[in-house]
């Protein structure tokens, strides 16, 4: 797992941190892109909505990269990002391109803090022999400027947020992440 505290001055680093990764886990070029994009969003709404910052967390699992952002900020609608905005609104629009990026996005929100998590399949999740995409991928090392935790690799982080309140109904039934099909783009 890499582990990448965040604030307004080093967010470039973390999106550049997160394409290396993303190659490293085999997200295609496309994809990984896509996955830039939906980051930036993530991570600008935590700095403007979330106390200026937080820790992007970044890992594989069972063929998905997975970016985990965490801050102080708290979301009211549980529905945020899954309605589009409206085309007069003056914000909103973050979340709801992440959604239309990324494979899954999941929201955690309490008065103590937020979690987004972005997952993108990876290519070994495509070119799996069955449809699910269960196949491990190993991330490599973390480049530079983010730190790794060795007592946590090889497993998602558990936050009591994400016990306490599941955001999909696979969750609740213990199908996590659900099988979906590749993007169409």
């Amino acid at each position: 797992m890499t582990r990448l505290p965040f604030t307004a001055d080093n967010l470039l680093a973390a999106r550049r941190q997160v394409l290396v990764l993303a190659s490293r886990a085999g997200v295609l070029p496309q994809r990984a892109a896509d996955l830039k994009l939906a980051l930036h969003e993530i991570l600008t709404n935590s700095v403007r909505h979330g106390g200026g910052g937080g820790v992007l967390r970044v890992w594989v699992e069972e063929a998905m990269l997975i970016c985990e952002v965490s801050d102080r900020g708290h979301v009211r609608d549980m529905l945020a990002g899954r309605r589009p905005p409206a085309l007069d609104a003056e914000g909103g629009r973050g979340l709801w391109l992440a959604h239309q990026l990324c494979d899954l996005v999941q929201l955690s929100s309490s008065p103590a803090g937020t979690i987004v998590r972005l997952h993108c399949r990876t290519e070994s999740a495509r070119t799996q022999s069955g449809r699910d995409g269960s196949g491990a991928v190993e991330s490599g090392r973390a480049g530079a400027g983010a730190e790794t935790d060795p007592v946590d690799a090889g497993r998602a982080p558990t936050h009591p947020m994400h016990r306490a309140h599941p955001t999909h109904p696979a969750e609740i039934s213990g199908a996590w992440p659900p099988a979906r099909p590749a993007p169409h783009c």
